[in-house]
């Protein structure tokens, strides 16, 4: 597994591993959904949205299925909630750490889509921190779902997998999770169920966009590492920043001083800050400090790293839950009533 700063010890073991190691934040194009193209090339399935065989191109390249997929496991528990929201046949995904606030069950489940997997009796396959193919094959699946690379990847182990049953790879760093929907839709033949939970969230945002202000000034999105390394400065590519783009927020740009001293590989979607570079990293007039659970207000009010930024020392900071570290059409939608409460008019 890759070498990351642990966000907090306990509840965010995995949200170490999402941000550093590299498990990621996908959401949308939102209000212009379409965005930038499918979770693969095109996401286009071949032989049309309703018959089969077909291939669909992949972040991995093109995938070809001769069937629609019965029983399908996921490597990747950043992944799970997409396939469970368009309802398709999961009958095992790898797990966090359980219990851990605000963001796991006593499975180990994502707390957002807890009750969609349990009503699915979707059994748990390993913690992410284990890759174990033999416990994979044990459920005998026709639809191996892999993160292209983060914490949760088995990305490594995907040539073994692909002696089990075909692998849909998806690197969700660089797409929306509504262009993940759609992808996740094609290659397991729920297309509709996908339009359907994306329109959902499309119409949820335009209500969010009446019910808010939006503060004056620039914003600035991060993520604060439970370490006291400092903290991931949120671009434009990530889910989060794009959803408060889309409901009107002005985002402050990350200068370039602070990109080239720390790196973050092939990510896309955040800029790690060290302690030196927080305030110069993150320049806006407002915070927004995402996926934040008590050690983060902590620190976000009196390690002076954080608590002597303009934005804390003007009350100008919003805080959105654990949950939303990863965004899926279920966070997704925490996210928005998050940014609502925060901003509601008033």
């Amino acid at each position: 597994m890759n070498t990351f700063p642990r966000l907090v010890i306990g509840r965010r073991r995995l949200l170490a591993a999402t941000l550093t190691g590299v498990v990621s934040l996908g959401l949308a194009a939102c209000g212009r959904s379409g965005g930038r193209g499918s979770a693969g090339s095109s996401g286009s399935a071949s032989s049309g949205s309703q018959g089969w065989p077909r291939t669909v191109k992949t972040d991995d390249g093109d995938l070809a299925l001769s069937s629609k997929p019965q029983r399908i496991v996921s490597t990747s528990i950043a992944l799970t909630g997409s396939l469970l929201a368009v309802g398709a046949p999961v009958v095992a995904s790898a797990v966090t750490a359980p219990n851990t606030d605000g963001l796991s069950d006593d499975s180990g489940f994502f707390v957002q889509w807890s009750d969609a997997a349990k009503k699915q009796k979707v059994e748990k396959l390993y913690e992410i921190k284990s890759v174990d193919v033999t416990k994979v094959a044990g459920y005998e699946p026709d639809l191996i779902v892999v993160a292209k690379s983060g914490g949760d990847s088995a990305a490594d182990q995907v040539e073994q997998l692909r002696d089990i049953a075909p692998v849909l790879m998806i690197d969700y760093t660089g797409h929306s999770w509504q262009d993940i929907t759609r992808t996740i839709g094609q290659v397991t033949g729920h297309e509709q169920q996908a339009d359907t939970v994306i329109a959902d969230y499309d119409s949820r945002l335009t209500q969010a966009k009446g019910e808010i202000t939006v503060p004056d000034g620039t914003t600035s999105a991060l993520i604060v590492f439970g370490d006291g390394t400092g903290a991931a400065a949120l671009t434009q590519e990530s889910p989060q920043v794009q959803v408060l783009t889309s409901l009107g927020f002005a985002m402050a740009d990350i200068p370039e001083e602070v990109k080239g001293d720390t790196s973050m590989g092939p990510r896309q979607d955040i800029i790690k800050l060290s302690n030196e570079n927080v305030q110069t990293g993150l320049p806006g007039d407002n915070w927004v400090v995402v996926a934040a659970d008590r050690a983060s207000r902590d620190a976000i009010a009196n390690e002076p790293t954080f608590s002597t930024a303009a934005p804390v020392t003007r009350g100008r900071v919003a805080y959105t839950p654990a949950s939303t570290f990863r965004l899926d059409y279920y966070s997704a939608l925490i996210l928005l009533d998050s940014l609502k409460e925060s901003y509601k008019k008033g």
